[in-house]
């Protein structure tokens, strides 16, 4: 897809603002001098309405690893109804993490009181699995993301120091760093700050990174959406590239082998391979730990940088020998639901 890595349109073309910022590209702050800042030898426009706040944000966390970032602010998720039917419906299976934390999942507040914007982060699986050693690497049927070390022990590591970085910024606000296992929409709020779009096989879908990203948020009681600011300039809200989503393409719904994506946009967990060798001790042929089937068939993917698996078949080890290789990679929780 030629146009995947394109964020900005001539002045005057009919396009719509992208605000997130790639933030491995920022190298120096006079580069977020004007409104829209082409970096040089790349594709990638920021799109910056009030360059003085973004620069001041944006450069506290850059050194952190994170290569996506994005503000939005902290209300009732739009999609809640949508889980609660998810969940009424029985498709999450023996997840009961996901009902029981149901009603926290409603506003970000049951995570922080008094929680007023979230900043929400990304960073792909290569990034992060390439960071260290690990010899979970040498296994073949184990889905790219647990391919390393497990990305909540990457990306906490980094909270406390980030945390306490915007704390001397932000001295009056109150700041909580959450990965996947807190209560929170993750996907919709990443989505409405601007960091991609939720694609048909219900992951958030990045036109230049792909799906293959981790998230994470950070949640302040400080004012940092341009609404309550009162700057209409700074992340007025809208899509990621109105123009980028999966259009036609049901690649993913079309290529699961278990029929997991029942429709567009759901999944029911209890065909996922992904979820039957994680939460249930049901074969699943090849596949020792997760799936990576809808993500390696989408489009969004194709450039993207990704980690081979290896050739050691782990089903052929024996049961400490798999204890001593999938240590501290998310492979360890395999069949942890049985």
């Amino acid at each position: 897809m030629a146009a995947a890595k394109t964020f900005y349109a001539p002045p005057g073309a009919a396009h719509r603002p992208v605000f997130f910022y790639r933030l491995n590209h920022i190298r120096a702050a006079s580069r977020f001098k004007t409104a829209n800042v082409r970096q040089k030898g790349t594709n990638t426009t920021f799109v910056n309405h009030n360059a003085k706040y973004q620069q001041s944000l944006h450069s506290l966390i850059y050194p952190f690893g994170f290569e996506l970032c994005g503000v939005t602010a902290a209300v009732e998720a739009r999609t809640f109804a949508s889980f609660e039917r998810y969940i009424g419906s029985g498709m999450h299976g023996v997840m009961t993490h996901l009902a029981g934390q149901g009603e926290a999942r409603r506003h970000p507040r049951s995570i922080l009181p008094g929680v007023r914007s979230l900043i929400m982060l990304a960073v792909p699986y290569a990034a992060v699995l390439g960071s260290e050693p690990h010899p979970v690497k040498q296994l073949t049927g184990i889905a790219e993301y647990a391919r390393g070390i497990d990305y909540h022990t990457w990306i906490r590591r980094r909270f406390k120091m980030l945390i306490s970085v915007l704390q001397e910024k932000y001295t009056d606000a109150r700041f909580r760093g959450v990965v996947d296992t807190a209560p929170l929409l993750e996907k919709e709020f990443a989505a409405a700050a601007g960091l991609g779009f939720i694609g048909k096989n219900t992951l958030l879908i990045n036109p230049h990174c792909g799906s293959k990203i981790f998230l994470a948020a950070v949640l302040t009681t400080a004012v940092l959406t341009a609404a309550e600011r009162d700057e209409a300039e700074v992340n007025t809200p809208a899509p990621l590239c109105a123009a980028a989503s999966c259009g036609n393409c049901t690649r993913c719904l079309d290529a699961c082998p278990a029929g997991a994506l029942v429709e567009p946009y759901v999944l029911d967990a209890r065909r996922c391979i992904s979820y039957r060798n994680q939460f249930t001790a049901e074969d699943t042929g090849n596949s020792f730990f997760g799936c990576d089937i809808c993500q390696n068939v989408c489009p969004h993917n194709r450039h993207i940088p990704h980690t081979a698996e290896g050739n050691v078949d782990p089903f052929m080890l024996d049961a400490e020998t798999l204890r001593v290789m999938t240590k501290g990679s998310p492979a360890e929780r395999r069949h942890r639901g049985v």
